[in-house]
């Protein structure tokens, strides 16, 4: 199941990754809710590793209240997994599994995908992509930039 889900996140990840699609990297899948962060990284032997988190970063009309809470949120989550071996950078899916009143903003997608930026950074566990989803769908990259 583990190597499966791996897979098909690797599948999905945009074409100008293929070189690194290459190494194998691991995958974090985030689900964000109401203040709460739960991943699961998924490595290329089918092993996977999971830690929850929970912070007071949103509230019950945005997912991401507070930028900054958002993003100690997500480095001390990163924490807790180990360092990639050889400097592998990562992919990352975040989807927000919390309806929204008015759904995922474009400003939304943003603040998730500049988050998991600067938390990686931060945690010095290298995310070089994250896909953004809403309620298991995936947010197109053409449709917010």
């Amino acid at each position: 199941m583990n190597l499966s889900t791996y897979e098909r996140h690797l599948k999905e990840t945009p074409k100008k990754y293929n070189v690194l699609q290459l190494f194998r990297p691991p995958i974090y899948e985030i689900e964000l809710s109401n203040n709460q962060l739960i991943t699961v990284c998924y490595y290329k032997d089918g092993s996977s590793k999971r830690h929850q988190i929970n912070a007071n970063f949103s509230n019950r009309r945005m997912v991401v209240a507070d930028f900054l809470k958002t993003v100690q949120a997500l480095t001390d989550l990163l924490l807790k997994f180990p360092k990639h071996s050889f400097g592998v950078s990562a992919f990352a899916v975040a989807n927000v599994t919390e309806e929204l009143a008015d759904g995922l903003t474009a400003i939304e997608i943003k603040a998730i995908r500049e988050a998991f930026f600067v938390a990686s950074s931060q945690a010095k566990r290298r995310v070089v992509h994250t896909t953004v989803s809403y309620q298991g769908q995936i947010v197109p990259l053409e449709k917010f930039g």
